[in-house]
């Protein structure tokens, strides 16, 4: 088939393509259950869309453990010395004096 017999053939498929009424229309109506699944499907992607924003947000709020300031637990006073306790006290007056001035 030479170079002609191609040009043939494309023309003619380019002519049944044009002819046929498809109009962006299935070519065979859906069945409900298949109008059905693809509402659950929808519904489906929506919920998990939501889930994911929400998850996000919260670790935003929260900061998963990264981000954010950490909080620190006091030490256990009861296993300190009052000597101990009176310099820790002096050392947070100097540290407080330090951050005013």
């Amino acid at each position: 088939m030479g170079n002609l017999g191609y040009k043939h053939v494309f023309i003619t498929l380019c002519i049944v393509q044009l002819l046929t009424p498809n109009e962006g229309r299935p070519l065979r109506k859906r069945t409900v259950s298949e109008v059905q699944l693809m509402h659950d499907l929808g519904e489906l992607k929506q919920v998990q869309e939501r889930r994911q924003w929400l998850r996000m947000r919260l670790q935003g709020i929260h900061g998963g453990g990264e981000a954010g300031p950490t909080r620190r637990r006091l030490p256990d006073l009861s296993a300190m010395t009052p000597e101990e306790i009176q310099m820790a006290l002096d050392l947070l007056e100097q540290l407080l004096k330090s951050k005013q001035s």
